[in-house]
């Protein structure tokens, strides 16, 4: 059990439960994890309903912090887009992105940010800002500080700014800004001494250092109306490249330059992923699937026949990518194409949102199909498969192995909502190269599932860990009895930790609300040794030691064991004739002594 037994009275509230937001996401090393409930416990500091906490794994158990700033009551009002204080923290959980509450606690339109600064962060009084907290002192460091908008043109009551997308290290943040931060952006007057919400610029962040994103090629001066490509894939992992789209055409940045990305389509095409550096990516128009070549700077039709309505995700190279298209699910690896299925549903695509999860090398996919494939008859509920390149083979991850038909769909979730419009972050259900995949079921895939509600399982490829089956092994992550049943949170890199929520007590002292645990290779924590009440006189305390050392009942020195004796046997008598004894002795005679 990973949550404290004392929560103030309250409970773990799921990914997306908490005002539409709140982070959930595990460590990629394992032994951390971040997670919200609407309590506020482990000391907070004048918490909002949207607490943040950090779990770490010590020797003893998990230790619990929470890591919510101290904020004003009303600083993320209830309502149609209420937010949440943090946003994103880095693969390691070492740093976590938050921002500082909204402009106007209560009412109006036009206020100032009430919450003070953090001390040591530089941050202005008053102005809309984010903050990169260092989870091991605590230290916080503003994005947005008084010498970076010396030169802003809005006060605090009139200025906003929001995050795009970071890169998994957050050591690259764009935001998104109608408000002219650096010199060479353009801002558009709005209404009521504010910028154009519409006109927004896109600002990089890096080592304490804003740039300017939106530039047309050959251009010194921005261009309003930009947005981030996507939430997540638009930034190469060192922030060298950023793709983003000023809503007609795609463009690049990269080295202090722009490059028209779908000119010579003539624009409107849409972004889907790139590789991890930002060399390839794809894109959209027509139902035509194009790979885009950042170093050549040249883009290229794959699919010259059209047809396609989807891609579900590449590889960290970008060498394999996967898409839909109308004759089913299709593997593009260099020149070569493979079908891998013949449907899977709309909610696996786009890459940065959907449900459909690829491996670094790409030569693992798992998604979703409603639509039957394969024998397995499922009623038109959702399953999981995995797809190997090796094979090629494709499982069914989540089909009962007895052939009953589905009681519940099996899921996956994609990018988890944080309560504002990015969804920036997708758990980790295929982990370790692809070789593992966690999905929940309604389905009881093992007899040891009996509450007939969802549960988290685990499919593990044969040969890794304790399967030895060529098809994998299903095998059971939840405990299967818990009357709300479970719900998948996230893993780590390796699948060594595997976090979920629970109603269920699944260990002593727990009592019974919702909670977070970590199934988790190789056991938890021993169990506290049962303390047995006393009662009556079982409840004194025991006489103290004698004060002589050597009380008299003691032997003085040790005498040994006696020697061993055995009784003599008894000889029986002979039988015969008795002897004659004399009769009336000692009795009287004819009425004579």
């Amino acid at each position: 059990m990973v949550s404290p037994v004392d929560k103030n009275g309250g409970s773990i509230e799921g990914p997306e439960a908490n005002l539409g937001g709140g982070v959930f996401q595990a460590a990629a090393q394992g032994g951390a994890v971040t997670y919200t409930s609407g309590a506020s416990f482990a000391a907070p500091q004048g918490s909002p309903g949207p607490n943040q906490y950090l779990a770490l794994r010590t020797g003893e158990g998990w230790s619990t912090e929470n890591v919510t700033l101290p904020l004003y009551s009303g600083s993320y009002p209830n309502g149609s887009d209420p937010g949440v204080p943090y946003q994103l923290f880095s693969s390691d959980l070492a740093t976590g992105l938050v921002t500082n509450g909204k402009r106007c606690r209560a009412t109006g339109s036009a206020c100032p940010v009430a919450n003070p600064p953090l001390p040591g962060s530089g941050a202005p009084a008053g102005y809309r800002n984010y903050y990169l907290r260092a989870n091991a002192t605590g230290a916080a460091q503003a994005l947005l500080t008084t010498a970076g908008i010396a030169g802003l043109g809005l006060g605090p009551d009139e200025f906003e700014v929001a995050v795009a997308g970071a890169t998994s290290d957050l050591g690259q943040v764009v935001l998104s800004s109608c408000a002219a931060i650096t010199a060479n952006a353009t801002e558009v007057p709005g209404v009521g001494g504010e910028c154009d919400p519409e006109e927004q610029n896109l600002y990089r962040w890096a080592g304490g250092t804003l740039s300017l994103v939106n530039l047309m090629p050959g251009e010194g001066e921005g261009t309003p109306g930009a947005e981030l490509a996507a939430a997540s894939g638009a930034i190469a992992n060192d922030g060298s490249r950023v793709y983003w789209s000023d809503g007609d055409a795609l463009y690049l940045r990269e080295g202090g330059q722009s490059f028209a990305v779908d000119g010579t389509i003539g624009g409107g095409a849409g972004f889907e992923g790139a590789a991890a550096d930002g060399s390839l990516a794809y894109l959209t128009k027509g139902g035509h699937l194009y790979r885009y070549d950042a170093v050549t700077k040249a883009l290229t039709d794959l699919t010259p026949s059209g047809g396609v309505e989807g891609v579900l995700g590449s590889s960290a190279t970008g060498t394999r990518v996967y898409y839909l298209d109308a004759t089913g699910l299709i593997l593009r690896d260099g020149a070569v194409t493979t079908k891998v299925a013949d449907a899977a549903d709309a909610a696996n695509y786009p890459p940065a949102t959907g449900t459909a999860r690829v491996s670094a090398d790409g030569s693992r996919l798992a998604f979703v199909a409603s639509e039957q494939i394969g024998a397995f008859d499922n009623d038109g509920r959702a399953e999981v498969y995995l797809f190997s390149v090796a094979g090629p083979t494709l499982t069914c991850a989540s089909c009962n192995s007895t052939g009953k038909p589905p009681l519940g769909p099996a899921s996956m979730p994609g990018a988890i909502r944080n309560g504002t419009a990015i969804q920036t972050y997708k758990p980790r259900n295929l982990v370790a190269g692809g070789s593992r995949l966690y999905f929940d079921t309604f389905d009881a895939l093992v007899p040891q599932d009996t509450n007939k509600d969802r549960d988290v399982y685990q499919w593990e490829a044969g040969g890794t860990g304790t399967c030895v089956k060529p098809g994998g092994c299903v095998s059971l992550i939840s405990s299967g009895r818990s009357e709300d049943g479970a719900r998948f949170v996230d893993a780590s890199a390796d699948g060594t930790d595997v976090f979920f929520t629970t109603d269920g007590s699944l260990v002593p002292g727990d009592s019974g609300a919702v909670d977070l645990y970590d199934a988790r290779v190789g056991g938890g924590f021993p169990l506290p040794p049962v303390v047995i009440p006393c009662n009556g006189d079982a409840c004194q305390p025991l006489p103290p030691e004698p004060e002589d050392p050597t009380p008299g009942t003691l032997l003085s020195k040790p005498q040994g064991n006696p020697p061993l004796t055995f009784p003599k046997e008894r000889r029986k008598k002979k039988p015969g004739k008795k002897k004659p004894g004399k009769k009336g002795k000692g009795k009287q005679r004819g009425g004579r002594r």
